[in-house]
This record gives C-alpha cells, sequence and structure tokens, in this order.
C-alpha cells in the first residue's frame, strides 16, 4: 500500500479508529549506502481521531532497516520503532505538521503513506548504521576486517 483514503474510516460512534497497514517502502540511501526494509514492507499502525470535522492522524511503525555496516561494510540490522503525528483540519486539502513549508503527507483526503513511513523510518536512524556497537570497521591502509583480526597492524616504515 502506497497510499489510504482517509474516506474509507469509518468511525461509527467512535471518536477513534485504526487500521494495520502495510507500507511498501523503496530502497533508499543512507550515508551513501543502501538500505531497505524487509520484503519492502512494513507494518504501520495507522490512528485517526476526530473532533467535529478535523483529524488527527498518528501513524506508528515498527520495522527493521538492512544494509551495509558504516564501519566495517558488513550486514547490519537496526530495529526502527517510529512514530508520525499529522492534523487535517476540515476543508483542507492537506495536513498541517510542525513545518508548513514541507509537503503534507495528506492530500485531497488521500495519505502518502509510503513518504510518511519512509521519511519516519529515517528520522529514526542511528547517526551511523553499525554491524555491532563495537564494530572495529575496516584498516585504513589495507581494508582489512578488524573485526575478524582484532591484532592486525602494519609494520611502520
Amino acid at each position: 500500500m502506497r497510499r489510504f483514503d482517509l474516506h474509507s474510516l469509518r468511525f461509527h460512534d467512535a471518536s477513534e479508529t485504526w487500521r494495520t497497514l502495510p507500507v511498501e517502502v523503496a530502497p533508499f540511501t543512507y550515508g551513501g549506502l543502501e538500505y531497505r526494509v524487509p520484503e519492502d514492507l512494513a507494518e504501520t499502525r495507522l490512528t485517526a481521531a476526530r473532533v467535529g470535522d478535523n483529524l488527527t492522524l498518528t501513524l506508528d511503525v515498527d520495522t527493521f532497516v538492512r544494509g551495509s555496516c558504516q564501519r566495517c561494510l558488513a550486514d547490519a540490522d537496526v530495529a526502527v520503532q517510529a512514530r508520525g503525528v499529522e492534523y487535517v483540519r476540515h476543508g483542507d486539502s492537506g495536513a498541517t505538521g510542525e513545518d508548513e513549508d514541507e509537503e503534507a503527507y495528506v492530500v485531497a483526503h488521500q495519505i502518502d503513506l509510503e513518504r510518511w513511513a519512509r521519511d519516519l523510518i529515517a528520522e529514526a536512524l542511528p547517526v551511523k548504521i553499525l554491524c555491532r556497537d563495537e564494530c572495529r570497521g575496516l584498516c585504513p591502509v589495507c581494508g582489512a576486517d578488524l573485526n575478524a583480526d582484532p591484532e592486525h597492524r602494519h609494520e611502520e616504515a
């Protein structure tokens, strides 16, 4: 799923409703390396709360990001939990978030779930994606994996 139509939400007598939605998340580049979520799908939970004709939308994402360690280039998996909130006022074609200059995730009652989920995942990533906290990286002289050979040294000339 890439987009979700807000008109499909049925509140009945409640002021809040939710949906669990698999959202397509295309591979993305971070720190010069490519990362992806498993099977390019992230499980999300979209909660919509209404007050009158206005909506508060909350998207929760719980997934893993897979790619290369930024120190040694081995495989790395990072657990990601993220949450975002958007507001939709009655009569607005878009949402109002923290930064009015950015394009809204909601336009004409359609939520761009793919972009919203990808942005939330990217914001939740650590500064460096590592295979493990104690990763030693690669030798700057010859490129040897310092995790495989912690005693690796070069003689000074």
